[in-house]
């Protein structure tokens, strides 16, 4: 316990420790640095810190997050600390929870602890609940003496992505003038009031007021097809936005690399682009609103000063009220509006599983089991948009109780002045009609600008897909009818994260054109990495993959795929008919390709036999069909391409010995490089050479 601090002898600075979710399954720990970094000082967020060391699917080990912490220039300590010296702890620091998860330990006081949980966001426990999830260990985070204050982060906002949208300039400019006139249409509207109370009702002069009245009622139909026209234009704008935010989004997406989807649950990348729609509301008609907004404040306040100074400074007195109490609540709608994203997303990522494994949990009777693992993060998530919506209206209440009681001191300090022939009672009128304008567009931009500040929480869960590299494919050299098909790996090592061991090292592998290739091993060797990377969806730390005596960065990965195929054991069929799945979707179908690749499949008889035959739709993931059908339709895919080099992972496991050994015995006349990962005995003994990955792997 000698390098524990107590914290009144290290009083500092105030500071605010930041709330840093998690984006990938098992990256706590680069979040929880991420929190104690920011706080004092060295700023950067997940992104960056993942270039500075990778994170791995399988979580960080405690040295690791050490390490990490050296590298941005702290020093930290691992403790075994009991509950009742946790108070001795100088505070923030990482606590070991539940065995497999890292927090941040924020506050500790006599009854609870407030921890800042990367999973769930801000959370406080009892010390009773402390004691059913901390482990005892805690790493205690210090600056060491070469610590240096940096800002290193890489922040999306909504001007960028605006930036990235194109062809609607002319049309925002239009679409802000047009708003802006409607709002010169609202500001003349209380002097007809005035003129007409002043000069028409106290003087009985009539003469000129019908002509006042003509002269507003062609400005109101100007208004109306003012407002007709900008609502158009909103329609074009907002289909225009959408449409390319989305568009711009998923190709970005479907452009990342192999690990980073493996990383991420689908639910949790299904609900950041669900924010796409809140972004997009505030990009286009939200955006020129707030600004207006913004600019007609000022000038309503402007012309109210001029009629009176008393009674504007009274107004904004009780605005500015209304503004501190909204923005003094935002972290706690904040935090709502986290949790309430957190367990939606868990409730959808369990939803969705539920629905792919459906078969084992009735064959093991867990419907109710998963049900209630849903229904509680559902209803989390629920109650995180309940405290929500009950906030909002008691903020709405509040608004329009200090508003009401501002408006009676108002109309009791302008009648005072009507009596003392101060200010006429026209005048009072338009003055109260200014205000009720003003009133409402400052609330309306109070509303906005914390909408916008909230908007913030999908601006940073999107930043996960927008700030991501894609994947690198040139073109390179290559020619697929020029190419023969042979391989060389020199030299090939890989690990999956710079702090895990290597997985394959310093491999050296030579296949022939047109030879049978069987790696095999034991079940987690490396098997299906090494396919991987030879297929050139993983790109290894050292060595070169070498196609026909062409290094591949030389070749082009956009080539070398066009002369590859594969079946893969996660190979999934997609909703559609048969020869969709067979020509993957392709506009152009060349028929005679697609019963030759059936064929060689042994799934043209098959597919012949049903009533809709090749039209025949398949079942999600192919529900419709055996596991040996599918695995014959995706053969039947990637034979259709007509490749050079075919990667089969147990792609046949599910085939009897009689189909599985015409559909070899067809393959080897087309005299194609096949490459196999497979365990059944009669598979391997069908290849021209068997490699033992175990004795080529020099770990």
């Amino acid at each position: 316990m000698d390098s524990m601090n107590l914290n009144f002898l290290f009083r500092e600075r105030k500071k605010k420790l930041p709330l840093v979710l998690q984006d990938e399954r098992a990256e706590c720990g680069h979040a929880c640095v991420a929190m104690i970094s920011n706080y004092w000082g060295h700023e950067l967020d997940l992104y960056t810190l993942r270039k500075i060391k990778s994170t791995s699917s399988k979580g960080s080990t405690l040295s690791e997050l050490i390490s990490l912490f050296e590298t941005l220039g702290f020093s930290s300590t691992a403790l075994q600390v009991p509950l009742e010296e946790m108070h001795l702890i100088k505070t923030p620091a990482i606590l070991h929870w539940n065995l497999n998860h890292f927090v941040v330990l924020k506050k500790v006081s006599k009854n609870y602890i407030v921890i800042h949980d990367p999973a769930t966001g801000a959370r406080r426990y009892t010390w009773r609940e402390v004691s059913q999830s901390f482990t005892g260990i805690i790493l205690e985070v210090n600056k060491s003496e070469d610590f240096q204050k940096i800002r290193d982060k890489n922040k999306l906002s909504l001007f960028s992505l605006l930036k990235t949208i194109t062809g609607i300039n002319q049309f925002i400019v239009f679409l802000l003038v047009l708003s802006l006139a409607l709002e010169v249409f609202t500001l003349i509207n209380p002097l007809f009031i005035q003129y007409v109370t002043d000069n028409v009702v106290d003087m009985n002069e009539k003469s000129n007021l019908y002509a006042i009245a003509f002269g507003f009622l062609i400005l109101t139909f100007i208004q109306a097809f003012t407002e007709y026209t900008r609502g158009n234009m909103v329609i074009y704008i907002s289909k225009n936005l959408t449409e390319q935010f989305s568009s711009n989004i998923v190709r970005h997406l479907l452009k990342l690399p192999l690990d980073f989807f493996e990383k991420r649950s689908k639910g949790d990348l299904h609900t950041k682009f669900q924010g796409i729609q809140e972004i997009q509301k505030k990009l286009s008609t939200d955006f020129i609103s707030t600004s207006l907004n913004g600019l007609m404040i000022i000038i309503n306040f402007l012309v109210m000063l001029l009629y009176s100074t008393l009674l504007s400074s009274f107004v904004f007195l009780f605005l500015m009220v209304t503004l501190f109490i909204r923005y003094s609540s935002y972290q706690y709608v904040k935090k709502q509006s986290e949790a309430s994203i957190h367990y939606h997303t868990k409730s959808l990522t369990l939803f969705l599983e539920t629905l792919h494994a459906i078969l084992p949990i009735k064959t093991f009777l867990k419907e109710r089991l998963r049900f209630s693992l849903w229904r509680g993060f559902f209803i989390k998530s629920l109650n995180a948009d309940i405290k929500i919506e009950k906030f909002q209206a008691l903020a709405q209440v509040s608004d329009e109780f200090l508003s009401q009681i501002e408006y009676i001191l108002v109309v009791c300090l302008g009648a005072s002045l009507v009596i003392s022939n101060q200010f006429s009672v026209g005048m009072l009128i338009a003055f109260l009609s200014y205000r009720l304008l003003f009133v409402n567009k400052m609330h309306a931009f109070i509303r906005s600008m914390m909408e916008y500040k909230l908007i913030s929480i999908q601006l940073q869960r999107l930043s996960d897909i927008v700030l991501q590299s894609p994947e690198v494919i040139t073109k390179g050299c290559g020619q697929k009818d020029k190419t023969h098909g042979s391989l060389h790996l020199k030299n090939i090592s890989f690990k999956y994260q710079t702090n895990e061991p290597w997985v394959l090292r310093k491999i050296n592998l030579r296949i022939h054109a047109g030879e049978k290739v069987a790696i095999v091993g034991p079940s987690g060797c490396g098997k299906s990495t090494l396919l991987k990377i030879i297929m050139g969806l993983l790109v290894p730390q050292e060595g070169e993959i070498y196609i026909d005596h062409y290094p591949l960065t030389t070749f082009g990965l956009e080539n070398y795929r066009q002369l590859t195929a594969a079946v893969m054991q996660e190979d999934l069929l997609l909703s559609g008919s048969i020869i969709q799945n067979i020509v993957f979707f392709d506009e152009h179908i060349d028929f005679e390709k697609v019963y030759s690749a059936t064929q060689i499949a042994c799934i043209h008889d098959f597919i012949s036999s049903l009533p809709m035959g090749y039209e025949t739709l398949i079942g999600e993931m192919g529900s419709n069909f055996s596991g040996g059908q599918k695995q014959r339709i995706l053969l039947a895919r990637a034979l259709y391409r007509q490749p050079k080099i075919l990667f089969l992972d147990e792609a046949t496991s599910h085939l009897d010995r009689e189909n599985e050994h015409k559909i070899s015995e067809s393959l080897r006349q087309l005299q194609i490089t096949q490459i196999i990962i497979a365990h059944r005995q009669e598979t391997i003994e069908k290849a021209d050479s068997v490699i033992s990955l175990a004795k080529i792997n020099n770990l």
